[in-house]
């Protein structure tokens, strides 16, 4: 009778154990922002930049980093190098970015189709601060 106890025990803990891995596989396994590699975004309005002028935002992601520039135009994307900031945290689909220079922060929210920006800081152009700036796929 002890063996037959002994056996349903042993079952039930590895039952536990599996569903308890299984669980945890979904958890620990979620997609990171090389899921948008080669992707790049244009604003859907404009805003003013430095010198007043009306400008689009261009999003682009690439090696794992994000590239965040101004354009006069929404139809050609603008040469990202050296604007690229490897300060990118999260998952899924949401993820924050940090220049690294005090210069811009803030979270970036992916859908299939566009990404939504928010800064919560930008020294460069400080009325973006707080607004969410949608960003249609190229």
């Amino acid at each position: 009778m002890n063996k037959k106890k002994l056996s349903i025990i042993f079952s039930l803990f590895l039952v536990g154990v599996f569903s308890v891995s299984c669980s945890n596989s979904e958890q620990t396994d979620p997609k990171g922002i090389e899921q948008y590699n080669g992707n790049t975004y244009v604003s859907t309005g404009t805003f003013a930049d430095q010198q007043s002028s009306e400008v689009y935002l261009w999003v682009s992601v690439k090696d794992n980093k994000v590239g965040m520039a101004p354009n006069a135009n929404n139809t050609t994307a603008p040469d990202f190098t050296g604007s690229y900031m490897s300060g990118i945290t999260g998952s899924g689909s949401d993820y924050s970015f940090d220049s690294g220079d005090g210069i811009v922060a803030g979270t970036l929210k992916f859908t299939d189709t566009s990404v939504t920006v928010n800064f919560t800081k930008n020294t460069v152009v400080p009325s973006t601060i707080g607004q969410d700036i949608i960003c249609n796929k190229k």
